[in-house]
């Protein structure tokens, strides 16, 4: 099965200059994340692995891209068929941005683990595309706003029919 994992506000946007909206104000978010891509693949652009900077442990990180790039602990390829291509045995892929790696994979994932977060962010300039009428709701988990997480929000998945 392959996996998209996103967070994005009532717009579906998931960025603004090249940073993401929210970090480090949605702590729940974080360790969702965690927990569920530890031991497995992420696949992200460039744009997103250098906006995290460096490759996250316990993970196996691949970035697509054309450009040249060599980093410790992270697979480079040049496309989304290579990316999956490159998912080591045992590993989930799970497809983690920004905007042109999710618009790439779409018809290439089974399953979107989204966080749903109930702002806006003004100044977006990356968002997650909208679902066609093939993806359907499968859970939603409500959450509050609290010390740990500054808006409400829903875990969220949804599958392919």
């Amino acid at each position: 099965m392959r996996k998209a994992i996103v967070a994005y506000d009532r717009n579906r946007a998931i960025g603004a200059n090249n940073d993401v909206p929210w970090m480090g104000r949605m702590k729940m978010d974080i360790q969702r994340v965690r927990a569920l891509t530890r031991d497995n693949a992420i696949i992200m652009g460039r744009k997103t692995f250098e906006s995290i900077g460096h490759a996250l442990p316990n993970r196996q990180n691949i970035v697509v891209t054309h450009r040249s790039l060599e980093v410790k602990d992270v697979t480079v390829v040049g496309s989304m068929d290579d990316a999956f291509r490159a998912v080591e045995s045992g590993r989930m892929p799970f497809v983690f941005g920004g905007q042109q790696i999710y618009e790439q994979a779409m018809g290439s994932i089974d399953e979107i683990i989204a966080t749903e977060i109930d702002t806006y962010v003004e100044d977006a300039d990356a968002f997650f595309p909208e679902l066609d009428p093939s993806w359907h709701e499968t859970s939603r988990e409500h959450h509050d706003a609290d010390d740990d997480n500054v808006y409400p929000f829903d875990f969220v998945t949804y599958n392919r029919y």
